[in-house]
């Protein structure tokens, strides 16, 4: 079982060092960070999809893995299950952005790589250099989708191509610009405009997995809002959309079934929605959570239920960028923002559970059993109780450029520097008196 420990054994070789909490005068806990896998590319890697196999041990030490990976039943077996980079994405070398999906546009990704089991490329795809094109997942990473962007010198680049992890085309859209698609390949799209900020007008288009057209959902409020934002629940059955006003408001979200059938729609008159990654959150059959913007004040949290009715809207205090995500459960929400607050809500009131107040930049949560999982801009990991809101550890890779990911209930730091993706097993163990520093 993995889980979290409070004691730390410090691996030098991948300059992981832990300090204690400059927050609310806590003492951070300690963490025992076995690196269990280690690879090493020859470029610098901004994101990664791992895909599974089962392989000999020999097999999966070559690929990166160490034996204290496995547990004595795996081992038993004669074979063990692995990860493996399937896609990476390869940074174009320029100065990163904090913004969470910024590292999935052409302007930082210069590449695009498939690879197979054994490491050997199976397929290369080169992106336009200046922001022209932008990569989404699928829920389950099944897909990756390279959307067209429209720019200034090219107003009439759109369309998109849909890609397997063998860098296979599955369809491709010449037509609007596809934003989102599901694991079954159900995609939303529409016509964007370069223009800041958007001209109104403009529909969603809803395409089936062959990449044919199956519905049209109408703007109900052409004279005012633009296409905006688009998001597939994890099962691939339900979208949200949003439709955003000329002067980012009013805000119209929609509910539609994953052949286009709406199911509820609702508008924020006053309220106005970024369409920044990480800041909207639907879980069937629970509800949509989001982060809207009044003015040029602070956040608010809404949460709306799964039959689109309002059932509170909370405040936040920040006016920086405010990313929110149900937890595994559906029964809470988390938010974290860019300076440096986290919180957490009861999904049913709307009450505030815990809060922790820090100074760091947080950039991506993930949920991991009972754990949160945050990265702090641009070096740091911090690890907290998910019931609690304590803060269990802050752990910082000097002078490094990291990225976080959780696949499979494992954790990934990809350090793009370091050209490197490391693998770590974290396990709770009873607690000692440190020895840290002795």
């Amino acid at each position: 079982m993995r889980v979290f420990l409070l004691s730390l054994i410090i691996i030098g070789s991948v300059g992981v060092n832990v300090h204690e909490s400059a927050a609310r005068g806590e003492e951070a806990g300690t963490l025992n960070l076995t690196v269990i896998y280690e690879r090493h590319f020859d470029v610098p890697v901004l994101d990664v999809i791992f895909d599974t196999e089962t392989v000999t041990l020999e097999e999966a030490m070559q690929m990166g893995w160490k034996e204290e990976a496995f547990t004595e039943d795996e081992l038993g077996k004669g074979k063990v299950p692995v990860f493996y980079p399937r896609v990476i994405l390869i940074s174009r070398g320029r100065e990163l952005s904090w913004l969470p999906d910024a590292r999935r546009n052409s302007y930082y990704a210069k590449e695009i790589r498939f690879y197979d089991k054994n490491g050997k490329i199976k397929k290369r795809l080169f992106l336009k250099e200046y922001g022209e094109e932008k990569i989404f997942y699928s829920p389950g990473r099944k897909y990756v989708l390279v959307s067209r962007r429209p720019t200034e010198w090219a107003p009439e680049y759109s369309g998109g191509v849909l890609y397997d992890l063998n860098g296979k085309a599955v369809w491709e859209i010449k037509g609007p610009t596809p934003i989102a698609v599901s694991d079954e390949g159900y995609s939303a799209a529409c016509y964007l405009d370069w223009q800041v900020p958007p001209a109104p007008g403009g529909d969603f288009y809803v395409y089936n997995p062959k990449g044919k057209l199956i519905a049209t959902v109408e703007n109900p409020l052409k004279e005012e809002t633009t296409p905006l934002f688009a998001e597939f629940s994890r099962d691939g059955n339900f979208a949200i959309l949003v439709f955003s006003g000329e002067e980012d408001r009013p805000t119209l979200l929609e509910l539609i079934g994953k052949k286009g059938k709406i199911k509820w729609k609702y508008e924020f008159s006053e309220y106005r929605f970024s369409g920044t990654g990480g800041e909207a959150h639907l879980v069937p059959p629970v509800g949509v959570i989001g982060t809207i913007y009044k003015g040029t004040g602070s956040s608010n949290l809404f949460f709306l239920s799964w039959d689109g009715k309002l059932e509170w809207i909370n405040p936040l205090n920040s006016s920086t960028y405010m990313g929110c995500r149900f937890s595994h459960d559906g029964g809470k929400v988390y938010t974290w923002t860019l300076s440096g607050g986290m919180r957490c809500f009861d999904i049913k009131t709307g009450d505030v559970l815990w809060k922790y107040e820090g100074t760091c930049r947080w950039t991506e949560l993930y949920e991991h059993k009972n754990h949160l999982v945050l990265k702090g801009h641009p070096d740091k990991v911090f690890l907290f109780d998910g019931q609690t809101g304590k803060l269990e550890s802050k752990i910082e890779f000097p002078g490094e450029n990291i990225f976080l990911t959780v696949q499979g209930g494992r954790i990934f730091v990809i350090k793009v520097e370091d050209k490197s993706i490391l693998g770590f097993k974290i396990e709770r163990v009873e607690a000692k008196e440190s020895t840290i520093g002795n």
